[in-house]
C-alpha cells in the first residue's frame, strides 16, 4: 500500500474543513489569508531552520517566499510588521515546537511529504484562489523537485505523516471558528485539492 493510501483518511479529513473550502472558494478576505499566512510561515521555518535535518533540495523553500506575500498583504492592510505573532494559532505554536523534537530523517521526510508535496500539486490551484501574487506556490523545476521528495519517502512514514496532516486540520479548525468567522465569507466547505499532491 502507498503512502498515499495509508494517510486517505487523514488527508480528506483535512480537505474537509470548512477553511479548506474558503482557500480553494477564491472569495476569502485579505485579512483572512494573511492570517493562513503567518501560521504557514511559522510551521515552515521551523521545517526549514531545524537543527539536525534538512530539505532534499533547497529549491523547496517556503518561509521566505510565505513572507513575500505576508509583505505584499500587510502593506495592503496598512498593517504593521510587529503584528506576526498575534496571528499565530494554538497548533501553529504546537507544531514549531513538535518539529524540534523530530528525531529520525524518516519522520522529518514525512513532514516535507505532507507540506511541500501538498504546494507543488494542490497549491497550484490555491495560487489561483487567494489574494496576492502567489509566490508561496511558484517553485522551479516542480515536477523535478516533486520526484525528489518521491525518491525519499516511503511506508513507514505513515504515522509521522498522520501526524502532520493532523496539525493541518487543527489549524484550518482554528482558522473557520470563533471570532474569525467574520473574516471569512460564504463559502462551500468541501476543500477538494487542496492537498492533491499527496
Amino acid at each position: 500500500m502507498s503512502l498515499k493510501k495509508l494517510t486517505m483518511k487523514q488527508h480528506t479529513n483535512a480537505e474537509r474543513q470548512k477553511f479548506a473550502g474558503v482557500l480553494m472558494s477564491g472569495k476569502i478576505s485579505d485579512r483572512a489569508y494573511l492570517r493562513y499566512l503567518k501560521n504557514q510561515y511559522y510551521c515552515y521555518y521551523a521545517l526549514e531552520n531545524n537543527t539536525k535535518f534538512n530539505l532534499p533540495d533547497d529549491r523547496l523553500k517556503r518561509s521566505e517566499k510565505i513572507l513575500e506575500d505576508v509583505r505584499e498583504l500587510q502593506h495592503k492592510l496598512y498593517e504593521s510588521n510587529r503584528d506576526m505573532a498575534d496571528a499565530l494559532t494554538e497548533s501553529t505554536l504546537k507544531y514549531g515546537s513538535y518539529v524540534d523534537t523530530i528525531k529520525t530523517k524518516e519522520d522529518f521526510m514525512a513532514h516535507v511529504y505532507v507540506r511541500y508535496l501538498g504546494d507543488l500539486r494542490g497549491g497550484q490551484m490555491i495560487s489561483k484562489k487567494v489574494p496576492g501574487s502567489g509566490k508561496y506556490y511558484e517553485f522551479d523545476e516542480p515536477e523535478e523537485l516533486a520526484n525528489t521528495i518521491y525518491r525519499n519517502i516511503n511506508d513507514d512514514m505513515a504515522d509521522e505523516a498522520k501526524k502532520v496532516f493532523e496539525f493541518a486540520t487543527k489549524l484550518f479548525v482554528e482558522m473557520g471558528s470563533d471570532e474569525r468567522k467574520s473574516l471569512l465569507e460564504e463559502t462551500p466547505t468541501d476543500g477538494y485539492a487542496l492537498m492533491t499532491g499527496c
